[in-house]
């Protein structure tokens, strides 16, 4: 049981993403022909170099070889193959002599077989991962620093937040792709039940706390279901939890206690639902839509669900922006990224693609076939996402791209991150359930976390 803690914050993870987005167009043919579309004016990736032959010669262009660049992507076909292809085709014929070889793998098997491909002295061009990967293959030094090969112009178009998710030091390395946020839906007739005026949803999370206990006292149901995400949740709490240099974890913190007690607090006094700890991701969604909690932490995506299986309390749903955990305070992202490998012997060529396909047209192009959010400023003030019905659904599209200036992916910036977190997420499962203190599980998951990232950092 020591894991299933982790189920109820993968709305926010990339695999839970991954799944909603596939599942948003699973059987859809809505996919626009992009080999259609305008190309945004993107400047060739093949430089024009010329030779001298001596002063007063008549200079001649300098024949270049083709290029071939290999693409690798995670679960993206079927479901987006006109999609992926089109863009490819849009940047072949803005780049005569490059041509773009694309393979689309599953999740899990991504990062192995891209780790055994670089092993075997040849890897991709361009790689889509997640942050966790991108910082697992940046600390074997792996990956090339956009900050050191990419352009000012090219690196400029994406929310900086966003862009420096990947940020090692000085260097980052991937360029960020599309992403996932959560609303705040809540249902207005328990609102009213409870006493508390659906017009005032709550800002922050104490805000949340509060009418949560109101909701249970007025009406018997539950006012939320937490997303149990120790790391991220002191990330965005101001806990450093790693130091700069990476050589130090710094857990045990007066901030980090008091979003401890808080949170055991609200779980002893029963305010949110005890078997929540051991439920899997579509608990919260179930519970809501079956009227027995009165707001739903989810992704726009989700809402449809709930249209679906409970008209009637989608009917009565409100959406807003999610509640930060300390006013104006940054929100999870589950980010994808496109990274240049090292290895890939087409560098100048490569960040051209990679940058391409991540930028505002390709970006707008795609959200407009599945509900996802852009990480490039031009894309998401779009009237796209400006612009929205009356309906939660559409609300909540625009109520996203809103956040988007204050989402950020959280990611410690070492190799094999998740071995030094896993001691964090065990001593919370240990806090709620009374087998630690708060005391006692931050004063463990420091020691523990040091310790393996002691281990770790030897074998650098």
């Amino acid at each position: 049981m020591e894991r299933t803690i982790r189920k109820s914050a993968t709305i926010l993870a990339v695999t839970m993403m991954m799944s909603s987005l596939l599942a948003a167009c699973s059987g859809s043919n809505n996919t626009p022909d992009n080999t259609k579309q305008n190309a945004e004016a993107t400047p060739s990736a093949a430089s024009n170099n010329t030779k001298e032959e001596g002063e007063g010669s008549k200079q001649e262009p300098e024949k270049k070889e083709p290029v071939e660049l290999s693409f690798w992507t995670i679960s993206l076909s079927p479901n987006f193959d006109d999609y992926i292809n089109g863009r490819i085709k849009v940047f072949e014929d803005q780049n005569p002599g490059i041509t773009v070889k694309w393979t689309d793998l599953p999740y899990g098997a991504m990062e192995n077989k891209l780790l055994t491909s670089i092993a075997g002295g040849k890897s991709p061009d361009v790689v889509n991962l997640n942050t966790g990967m991108t910082m697992t293959l940046a600390g074997k030094n792996a990956l090339v620093d956009l900050n050191a090969e990419a352009t000012e112009e090219q690196r400029s178009i994406y929310f900086e937040d966003l862009y420096n998710s990947t940020k090692l030091g000085n260097s980052a390395y991937a360029f960020p792709w599309y992403y996932g946020l959560s609303v705040f839906a809540y249902n207005k007739k328990i609102y009213e039940d409870a006493g508390l005026d659906p017009n005032k949803p709550p800002t922050t999370m104490e805000e949340l706390k509060q009418q949560a206990i109101t909701i249970k006292e007025k009406t018997g149901k539950y006012g939320f279901v937490p997303s149990y995400n120790p790391p991220a949740d002191f990330y965005f709490q101001g806990v450093p939890i790693i130091s700069e240099d990476k050589t130090k974890i710094i857990v045990n913190t007066p901030e980090a206690l008091a979003w401890a007690k808080w949170s055991k607090e609200l779980y002893d006094k029963g305010i949110v639902p005890k078997e929540s700890i051991s439920a899997d991701a579509n608990y919260a969604t179930d519970k809501y839509q079956s009227g027995q909690i009165a707001t739903l932490i989810t992704g726009a995506q989700f809402l449809n669900r709930v249209k679906t299986n409970a008209k009637n309390i989608y009917d009565q749903t409100l959406v807003a922006k999610m509640p930060s955990l300390k006013p104006g305070g940054k929100y999870q992202a589950g980010l994808m990224n496109v990274v240049v490998p090292t290895m890939s012997k087409n560098h100048p060529e490569a960040i051209a693609f990679a940058n391409f396909i991540t930028n505002d047209e390709s970006q707008l192009a795609f959200a407009k076939i599945v509900n996802i959010l852009p990480s490039t400023k031009k894309a998401a003030a779009d009237p796209f996402f400006t612009e929205a019905g009356t309906d939660s659904e559409s609300m909540a599209k625009v109520i996203t791209a809103q956040m988007a200036s204050q989402a950020q992916d959280f990611s410690l910036g070492i190799r094999n991150e998740g071995e030094v977190l896993d001691f964090l997420w065990k001593g919370w499962q240990a806090m709620l359930t009374g087998k630690e203190t708060p005391e006692e599980m931050l004063k463990n998951a420091e020691e523990n976390m040091q310790k393996k990232l002691d281990e770790i950092n030897a074998e650098n």
